[in-house]
């Protein structure tokens, strides 16, 4: 926990680049919509922030109560909190979004915000394993000169696909106020997980920095997310979509038109009617002998 703004400012600089998530809250409080006070609600979402704090050991995790002395709560008011409990994301010093409130979804946007500023998913997962971070001309240029190995997904399927037919998607999205990039930023990493071997998937944060900005313009990005499709060195198609289904749906026809099918996982075997009787007497009775 935090008290006030030094011990704030002195987390922010130790964390240089990494997300520092600060959740701010009070006891009294709990916001979950429709000025409906909910002290159970914010129980059960600082147990889940704890989780998540716990599994993403790359990310700092702040809590600020306003509760605990003057100077926290002059800090709280100082940040323009207003609603409780309310997460505010930085990176490099700067607040780059902030969700309020404990209602629905909360915890869908903590996920969110901590993969999207953060690069970290669940059980810890980095999302820069499938998704490389491009900044500059250079940057862009090396991306595509990449050449993507043959890779075995989570459904247990292996992609291996010619150099000059992979497929190179660069995500141009913002850092500041982003919450239509922010919310398709899991599809685009499931996306990634689930083509490796056949995609490469890059990002470009238009605004971070001057450089960043410079090569947006260069490819006449105007609305975020827009989605550049290249195929050996070349722009062939861009998507300029916050739609999941959209975007996949694109990535689809591209390797269908170049003859890239997507392989299915074998087929499960299924259980004999003798085998899963067995199973279920053995379940039943060990459900059975534990209750008595």
């Amino acid at each position: 926990s935090i008290q006030n703004r030094n011990e704030l400012e002195a987390f922010l600089v130790e964390a240089e680049d990494k997300l520092v998530m600060l959740n701010v809250e009070t006891e009294a409080l709990c916001d979950v919509g429709f000025d409906i006070n909910d002290p159970a609600a914010c129980a059960q979402f600082k147990s889940d922030l704890a989780r998540v704090a716990a599994e993403c050991e790359d990310v700092v995790f702040l809590n600020l109560d306003i509760e605990d002395s003057s100077e926290a709560l002059a800090l709280s008011n100082e940040l323009g909190v207003n609603k409780f409990p309310t997460q505010q994301y930085y990176k490099n010093g700067s607040l780059v979004w902030q969700h309020e409130g404990a209602g629905v979804g909360t915890m869908e946007s903590v996920g969110e915000g901590v993969l999207y500023y953060g690069g970290q998913g669940a059980g810890g997962m980095s999302a820069s394993k499938f998704i490389t971070e491009v900044k500059s001309d250079d940057d862009l240029d090396d991306f595509l000169e990449l050449c993507a190995l043959p890779e075995t997904n989570d459904m247990g399927v292996t992609l291996q696909v010619q150099c000059d037919k992979q497929l190179a998607v660069l995500d141009c999205s913002k850092l500041n106020d982003a919450p239509s990039c922010m919310a398709i930023f899991p599809a685009v990493l499931a996306l990634a997980k689930n083509t490796a071997g056949a995609t490469r998937w890059a990002r470009l944060l238009c605004d971070a920095d001057l450089t960043s900005a410079a090569l947006a313009q260069k490819y006449n990005v105007t609305q975020y997310p827009t989605f550049i499709f290249f195929a050996d060195g070349k722009e062939v198609d861009r998507v300029v979509s916050a739609d999941r289904m959209t975007l996949m749906n694109h990535v689809l026809q591209f390797q269908a038109a170049n003859g890239v099918s997507m392989p299915q996982p074998s087929a499960r075997k299924r259980l004999s009617n003798s085998e899963a009787k067995k199973i279920a007497q053995a379940k039943r009775a060990a459900q059975k002998k534990q209750m008595f």
